[in-house]
């Protein structure tokens, strides 16, 4: 493979990798509600197949870094590949917890679990403190201010997925420190999400640049990750007077996937409308609709309302069709790639 083929394998590619682990999960919830054994199947085959692909792109993503003369300035410069960067993380969090879920966990795994949770968190706050220094320093340009750069602040929120099992095995050691570490991350994504958000929105509304359009997706998986965080954290109490009401908790999370579901509707009729051809971009949907459908579960958990589950389902469904059609857009980029080999040699 030349330097002109890997030169392309930038931080975007992740998201092939996230949005498939993102339908694993989004099958495991369907399990979890119908408990149809072949529904496990399914879920644990995509998270392996997300494992694969996360270390083949990983793979050539380092290799394009090492190899590539130029692009590694180049690539930290560019806030979305910066942005795309942190779904490292991201991946790290989600599969680990993933692997919790099918096979359990012992000492050994459990206390590898916690290094790969400091790990990514490190990585994840590393990271947005980078895009932050960016922003603030960098000659930006306008296809760079799109809904991508809300990833990093996302990633820390993401945390919460491998926090819940850890913390209930370390609940009298490493517990109080994951808890401190969730909230703290509640605060950091929503402020970040806040602003970074309101620039990014502005940024599209007036640029409306097609490749960024997937992005758009992005708030839905930022208010679904509060909704996750708070009606989690509620559940825990490791910290004497730290601490948030379950009702509470109840009341914003209705108030916050109310958003999700305008949001979510809005991007659907922006996908029918304005159909993405030959970009990996379309992979940005997959992991705010895991997130939506996440969200979505925990709310039916406590409102027991029918028609929530039928929107379960559907978010499902979407899902699945999202899936495969950005599989067709990916098969069109490889092609081009293969093209660009065949004229390098």
């Amino acid at each position: 493979m030349n330097k002109a083929v890997l030169s392309i394998f930038g931080s975007e590619w992740f998201g092939i990798s996230i949005s498939t682990l993102a339908l694993a999960q989004g099958f495991i919830l369907l399990f979890l509600e119908t408990h149809n054994i072949y529904l496990k199947f399914v879920a644990e085959s995509m998270t392996f197949l997300g494992l694969f692909i996360f270390i083949v792109v990983f793979i050539l993503w380092t290799l394009r870094g090492l190899t590539a003369s130029g692009v590694r300035l180049s690539h930290w410069n560019n806030l979305t590949r910066l942005s795309f960067t942190a779904l490292i993380p991201i991946v790290g969090f989600v599969l680990n917890y993933q692997l919790f879920f099918f096979f359990g966990f012992n000492n050994i795994t459990a206390r590898l679990s916690l290094i790969n949770y400091f790990f990514e968190y490190v990585l994840a706050f590393s990271i947005g403190i980078m895009l932050g220094y960016k922003l603030y320093t960098k000659e930006i340009t306008q296809k760079e201010i799109n809904y991508a750069i809300v990833i990093p602040p996302l990633s820390i929120g993401a945390g919460i997925f491998l926090a819940v099992p850890l913390m209930d095995y370390f609940r009298f050691s490493y517990g109080t420190i994951i808890y401190f570490l969730s909230i703290m991350g509640i605060g950091i994504f929503f402020f970040l999400y806040i602003f970074i958000g309101s620039l990014a929105l502005s940024g599209h509304v007036t640029a409306k640049h097609q490749e960024s359009l997937p992005t758009t997706m992005l708030p839905v998986g930022i208010a679904s990750l509060i909704v996750i965080n708070l009606l989690t954290i509620s559940t825990f109490s490791f910290i004497p007077g730290v601490n948030i009401s379950l009702n509470s908790v109840k009341f914003i999370s209705i108030l916050l996937w109310g958003f999700e579901l305008w949001n979510f509707i809005v991007v659907l009729f922006l996908i029918i409308t304005n159909p993405t051809r030959g970009q990996l971009g379309i992979w940005a949907y997959g992991f705010p609709l895991g997130l939506f459908a996440t969200s979505t579960i925990k709310i039916l958990a406590f409102t027991k309302l029918e028609f929530m589950y039928v929107i379960f389902i559907i978010i499902i469904v979407v899902m699945v069709i999202l899936w495969i059609y950005a599989w067709l857009n990916t098969y069109i980029v490889v092609n081009r790639i293969i093209n660009i080999d065949k004229i390098g040699k």
